[in-house]
């Protein structure tokens, strides 16, 4: 049974231990280090655990193993016996410290704002997640629990942490029921606002948390997930966004809180233009398709090779010229796409020959019967239509 510093020692990053094992660890160049007593968190109730260092080597993980050890991971050389030396990172360290108050903080605060219950937290090294049961929470929900959370925070009410014997626990003020089987109950407790049993670091009062701040929310299975950051976390999202928010609204010539309207009214512009210049094509591909009829040799099946600047109009092209009676066409662009089909009374496969072409001449493409499409270095698009076309011939 390794001695559990952390539980009652969170603030504190320098420890001596007793080396009681070690082994070989799974992964490969790793040692597995048991000792007497450790400040290392091990990963557990949802948050990740400790890093740091072990005498010369750096702790990588942390993990509980049966009858209560605490095993850690650890890279470089690790001691073999003796007493060692313990140094937790300690701004990881805090951040979970963080992450995990203020998820306590913002799971009480759904229930009190929308009757929502946390069902599950999770730590993640960038985001932290609660799965809440009940209605997906709208807008207004999730600014009612951060409204909320903040003003806990403000209030800088102070945090408890206490250990007492299981028959000395009121069940009916915990906000999740003690595990069964447990003796002697760690309870953290957010003055006069949260109160559960928990085993992982806090900060000391509400204070150190700065602020929650909810990102998302989606569903996931029958329950309804919010992504969420606390303090130095949410400070460094909050600046982020704030400068990529500047920087588009200096681009934009609008104010930070007009960008998404005028983004909105680009949108809409980009959209109508889009239709506008599919619509152009296709009528430039009808008119192209003409000519290129005309101006073709009178025969059973008519051969037609030719290329355009822009890969949408090939494609348009080639669509046209499919509708055609007795019309083989293979229509290249400058980007190096090239389009090949055949009428469909024809009955040419086109499909097999394009494929093996490409991969060929070093590049990809599919399709199926009359139908093909293919992608080539761009310098290489004359070659492969005027092969196709050879290939064409030569089963006509």
């Amino acid at each position: 049974m390794t001695q559990k510093l952390y539980l009652d020692h969170s603030y504190e990053t320098v420890f001596e231990g007793a080396i009681v094992s070690v082994q070989p660890a799974p992964a490969p160049n790793t040692t597995s280090v048991v000792l007497d007593r450790t400040l290392f968190y091990p990963e557990s109730g949802g948050q990740l655990s400790d890093y740091g260092e072990m005498g010369g080597a750096k702790v990588i993980d942390v993990q509980e193993t049966g009858g209560d050890v605490v095993t850690h991971t650890v890279v470089g050389d690790a001691p073999a016996h003796g007493n060692v030396r313990g140094t937790i990172d300690w701004p990881r360290r805090f951040d979970h410290m963080q992450q995990h108050t203020g998820q306590h903080v913002l799971s009480r605060a759904f229930i009190k704002t929308d009757g929502l219950d946390t069902v599950s937290f999770h730590m993640g090294d960038e985001t932290c997640t609660i799965d809440l049961e009940g209605q997906l929470p709208d807008a207004a929900a999730i600014r009612r629990a951060e409204d909320l959370s903040n003003q806990i925070i403000a209030e800088n009410r102070p945090i408890d942490i206490v250990t007492i014997p299981i028959e000395q626990v009121d069940m009916s003020e915990l906000r999740r029921k003690v595990p069964d089987g447990v003796r002697d109950a760690r309870i953290v407790t957010v003055r006069d606002f949260d109160r559960i049993p928990c085993c992982g670091t806090h900060v000391r009062s509400t204070g150190e948390l700065g602020m929650i701040k909810v990102l998302k929310t989606e569903k996931v299975k029958n329950l309804q997930r919010v992504h969420f950051k606390v303090g130095v976390r949410a400070y460094d999202d909050y600046r982020d966004k704030h400068a990529v928010l500047q920087e588009l609204s200096q681009r934009l010539t609008t104010a930070p809180l007009d960008v998404a309207a005028k983004v909105e009214r680009m949108l809409e512009e980009s959209q109508a233009s889009a239709k506008q210049t599919k619509t152009l094509i296709q009528r430039l591909a009808s008119l192209e398709a003409e000519r290129l009829l005309a101006a073709a040799d009178a025969a059973a099946v008519r051969i037609i090779v030719h290329r355009e600047a822009d890969s949408a109009l090939a494609r348009a092209l080639a669509t046209e010229m499919q509708k055609v009676p007795g019309t083989v066409a293979i229509i290249g662009a400058d980007d190096g796409a090239v389009v090949c089909v055949s009428s469909h009374e024809l009955g040419i496969d086109l499909a097999t020959g394009a494929g093996a072409l490409a991969r060929e001449l070093g590049g990809s493409g599919g399709g199926k019967g009359g139908f093909a499409q293919a992608k080539v270095d761009p310098a290489r698009v004359g070659e492969f239509m005027e092969r196709m076309a050879a290939n064409v011939r030569a089963r006509r």
